[in-house]
């Protein structure tokens, strides 16, 4: 793996990533962000293109979990930045507008600066939705960080459905259409470029919105919580109908790998060491989900999830023997102190179809 830090930085630096249970150091020089292979649209050699025109090899950036607290906002304009200067076609953002403590969920406090911090990126921006955008904004975290009028969880998500996934087109400044589940789940998204599909979801942590008196912080009453793991029932639901489409989908055109991007950190194999399974019962069905579509998929399956705001590159799902499933790999983004952003390269001619380099903003270290 091949990691590097964004152009504007100097000098020698060390990154440490898990893989597979194994720790690697890697060393490298700063250079120019321009590298032999590193081309999207523009510089691109005829073969670099699939006979209807998409590129056979592209870049994109994954993010999300940000910007957290006073020091996230400060840094974020360093990250537009870098990814904006970035040789890539679009980005995705997996979630998470605010830190759950940051004050309530009003449009003045986080949706519209979220809007206009997307509307600055020069290339196409998908978003899809955070546990800290909605499921929390009830008062998980204290009265503080909610408000009356805007402290409905399922309220605030049909609000964000109205603002950031009312059109079929992505956010941005340069627009990419995309495909929308139906007017009941249009954050549930699909696009296609080049060998990879891609598939958005509504997979949120803090239990799927799946709540337990007494778990998790959960004060409310049992009426509220019946209504909110109704939610969570019908959108899981709609979620692996729509995962179970793109894949049918995505060998109907003989695509290479399918992205999946989504919120949640399913806590593969309790790698969290949970002691109450209350807090992540709702997500056995998604896994069970993925292992399905991923042994069903004769090519290359990537999740892309944030949540824990820890940068991991690994293979957590198992066969029901106990193997790994060989060709699925799990991205988890940057979040939270880290405001920096991942980078993946989309190669039709690797079997591996995807790799991942952490893009570390040198204004956003210390």
């Amino acid at each position: 793996m091949a990691f590097r830090v964004s152009r504007t930085s100097r000098g020698l630096w060390t990154a440490l990533v898990v893989l597979g249970g194994a720790v690697a150091a890697v060393f490298a020089t700063t250079g120019s962000r321009a590298h032999a292979h590193d081309h999207g649209r523009s510089g691109e050699r005829e073969d670099d293109r699939d006979r209807d025109g998409e590129p056979n090899r592209y870049s994109i950036a994954l993010w999300g979990d940000m910007p957290y607290n006073a020091l996230g906002k400060q840094q974020y304009p360093a990250l537009l930045a870098d990814v904006n200067a970035s040789n890539i076609e679009f980005s995705v953002f997996d979630g998470d507008l605010k830190a759950g403590g940051d004050g309530p969920c009003t449009d003045e406090n986080v949706y519209t600066p979220s809007l206009t911090a997307f509307a600055s990126l020069e290339r196409p921006l998908i978003w899809v939705p955070g546990d800290n955008d909605w499921t929390d904004c009830w008062g998980r975290y204290g009265a503080a960080a909610t408000a009356p009028g805007s402290d409905d969880p399922i309220e605030r998500l049909n609000h964000e459905r109205a603002l950031f996934a009312s059109t079929p087109y992505s956010l941005g400044q340069r627009k990419l259409r995309l495909t929308r589940q139906s007017a009941a789940y249009p954050e549930n998204v699909r696009w296609k470029l080049g060998p990879v599909v891609y598939v958005g979801l509504n997979v949120q942590g803090s239990n799927d919105n799946y709540p337990y008196a007494g778990v998790d912080g959960e004060t409310r009453t049992q009426a509220q919580i019946d209504v909110q793991r109704a939610e969570e029932i019908a959108r899981k639901a709609a979620d692996i109908a729509w995962l179970d489409e793109s894949f049918a989908y995505a060998k109907r055109v003989h695509a290479a790998g399918v992205m999946i991007v989504f919120q949640a950190d399913l806590n593969f194999n309790n790698e969290q060491h949970l002691p109450d399974t209350r807090s992540y019962d709702a997500f056995p069905d998604y896994i069970a989900a993925l292992r399905t579509v991923s042994l069903g998929f004769p090519g290359q399956v990537a999740l892309v999830h944030g949540d824990s705001h820890y940068f991991k590159l690994d293979k957590p799902l198992n066969t029901d023997q106990g193997g790994i499933v060989a060709n699925f790999t799990r991205v988890e983004t940057f979040g939270s102190r880290n405001t920096h952003w991942v980078k993946a390269t989309i190669d039709a001619d690797n079997p591996n179809v995807f790799t991942f380099e952490p893009q570390i903003v040198a204004a956003n270290v210390d």
